[in-house]
């Protein structure tokens, strides 16, 4: 009896786990919904587009969020921007 109390509170609470189960689900249902949510978007962005005559708008807000999901990182991180200076460079341009 000490050794499944043991094993239970190394790994954890059954409602625990049980909770733990819920968000895996869960994380796996919110990303199918942003997928077909994206495929509708990049549909709607084709044909509106097409109709318009303009190149396509989805490239340009993916390359957006990622610069906007790099500064975020760094910000988080409490990194600062730097120039990296090499001391064995004889000439300084």
């Amino acid at each position: 009896m000490t050794r499944l109390v043991r094993i239970i509170r190394l790994t954890g609470s059954a409602r625990t786990r049980q909770q733990a189960d819920v968000w895996e689900r869960l994380r796996g249902a919110v990303r199918g919904a942003l997928a077909v949510l994206m495929l509708l978007l990049t549909a709607a962005d084709a044909w509106l587009t097409a109709l318009l005559g303009l190149p396509p708008i989805t490239p340009v807000l993916r390359r957006l969020a990622v610069v906007i999901a790099d500064e975020w990182r760094t910000a988080a991180a409490g990194a600062i921007d730097a120039d990296v200076i090499d001391s064995d460079q004889e000439v300084w341009r």
